[in-house]
C-alpha cells in the first residue's frame, strides 16, 4: 500500500508557498556574472556540509570545512573530517542524479546516497543496507530516548511504499513534497546511523529534480542548525514515543516549519542574487571570463541555465524551450557552433545532439 500522507494546506502554508515561488523567479532570472554564480554554488555547497554535519554532532568550525574541502590539512579528528567529505561527495551526487529527472528516485538511489554519507565510517550491511535490528533516537543533553522507529522487519515494506509515493504523479509543490520526505524519511529511520544526513540530502535531490534548485545557491541545512531546538520539535511533535503510536500521523505543523525555512532561504537567495545583479562584473573576472560573458545574450543565457540541469541538448529540446519551429531551432544551434559555446555530437540528422564547450561549461561550474 502507497504511502498518503495526512496534512492540511493552512494560510500561512500558501504564504510561504508564494514566497518561495516569487523568489525563485527572481533569483533565476537575474543575470549575474557567471564566475559570481560559480563562487555562490562553491559556498552553499561547503556550508551544506559544515550545518548537516554539525547538527548530528561534528566539531568542524566554518573556517576548518573550507580548508579541508580545498585540500589543505586541518588538525581535528578523522571521523570529523570524513562526515565532512562524505557529505560533499554527496552533494556531487546529488547534483548527477537531479539531472535525471525523468527516471525514478528508486530505493537504490537512496541506498547509494547512505552509503557515501558513510563511507569509512561504517562497514558491512550497516553502510547502504536497510538496518536488522532497533535503533532509537536520544536526547542529546538527557541521552534518553525521545523516538523508537519501525522494527526493522517493517522498514522494507515501509521503504517500498515510501518510494512509490515519491514516484507518483501530482500537484504538490515541490517544497511540500521534500518537506513531507524529509519527515517521513527520518519516521522510518530505516539505516542503523546516518538517517538525518541522509534525510535532508534527499530532501534537496527532491527540490534539486522539482527544478527548485535555485541554481543550487542555498543550504536549507544552515537554516536547520541555527535553529536546532525548533528543528527537532518541528520534527517530534506529530508522532510518539514509539512509531506505532501514530504510524500516520497529521505533519501539518511540521510541514509548516519547513516550508517557512524554504521561503526564508529563498529570500536570502533572492537579495544574494539582487545585490550581484547590481553589481555587475566581479572586478576579479579574468579577461577570458569577461570575454565569454559579453559574447553572449539573454537567449544564451537561458540556454546555459538549461545545460545546468542536463548534460546534452537537441534540437527539439530547443523548440519547446523557446517555442520556435526547428528550422529556427537548427540556426540557432548552428550559430552557437560556430560561437563555441556548444559542440555537436552524433552522427546524421536524428542522432545529433549538443553538449556545452568546455570553457562554458566551466564557467556555469560543470
Amino acid at each position: 500500500m502507497t504511502y498518503n500522507p495526512k496534512f492540511q494546506i493552512t494560510p500561512r502554508m500558501v504564504k510561504y508557498l508564494g514566497a518561495i515561488d516569487a523568489a525563485k523567479a527572481i533569483a533565476e532570472e537575474l543575470p549575474i556574472p557567471l564566475i559570481l554564480e560559480q563562487e555562490f554554488r562553491k559556498e552553499a555547497f561547503i556550508k551544506m556540509a559544515h550545518y548537516s554535519t554539525k547538527i548530528e554532532g561534528n566539531r568542524l568550525t566554518l573556517k576548518q570545512t573550507k580548508e579541508l574541502l580545498a585540500g589543505k590539512e586541518v588538525l581535528a579528528r578523522e571521523i570529523d573530517k570524513k562526515e565532512v567529505m562524505n557529505y560533499y561527495d554527496c552533494l556531487g551526487f546529488i547534483q548527477r542524479v537531479s539531472k535525471l529527472s525523468k527516471q525514478p528516485l528508486t530505493e537504490k538511489i537512496i541506498k547509494e546516497m547512505h552509503g557515501i554519507i558513510q563511507k569509512g565510517i561504517l562497514k558491512g550491511k550497516l553502510r547502504g543496507e536497510y538496518r536488522e535490528a532497533q535503533n532509537a533516537i536520544y536526547d542529546s543533553r538527557t541521552r534518553k530516548p525521545v523516538y523508537f522507529p519501525p522494527e526493522a522487519k517493517d522498514v522494507s515494506p515501509l521503504m517500498k511504499s515510501f518510494a512509490e509515493w515519491l514516484n507518483q504523479k501530482s500537484d504538490l509543490h515541490p517544497a511540500l513534497k521534500a518537506g513531507i520526505a524529509h519527515y517521513q524519511f527520518v519516521v522510518i529511520h530505516p539505516f542503523m546511523d546516518g538517517n538525518g544526513r541522509t534525510a535532508r540530502a534527499l530532501a534537496t535531490l527532491i527540490l534539486y529534480r522539482e527544478d527548485y534548485d535555485l541554481k543550487r545557491f542555498y543550504s536549507l541545512e544552515g537554516y536547520y542548525s541555527e535553529d536546532l531546538l525548533g528543528y527537532y520539535n518541528a520534527l517530534q511533535r506529530s508522532h510518539g514515543l514509539h512509531y506505532y503510536d501514530a504510524a500516520n500521523p497529521d505533519i501539518t505543523q511540521w510541514l509548516e516549519y519547513f516550508i517557512k525555512g524554504v521561503a526564508i532561504v529563498f529570500e536570502d537567495v533572492k537579495q544574494k542574487v539582487q545585490e550581484a545583479a547590481k553589481q555587475g562584473t566581479s572586478q576579479q573576472q579574468t579577461k577570458v571570463d569577461r570575454n565569454l560573458i559579453e559574447n553572449i545574450g539573454p537567449r544564451e543565457k537561458r540556454v546555459l541555465n538549461y545545460f545546468r540541469k542536463t548534460p546534452q541538448m537537441r534540437r527539439k529540446n530547443l523548440c519547446i524551450l523557446f517555442a520556435i519551429k526547428d528550422r529556427t531551432a537548427g540556426d540557432l544551434l548552428k550559430k552557437w557552433v560556430r560561437m563555441g559555446i556548444i559542440q555537436r555530437k552524433g552522427s546524421g540528422f536524428r542522432d545529433a545532439y549538443y553538449v556545452l564547450s568546455a570553457e562554458y561549461r566551466r564557467l556555469i561550474g560543470g
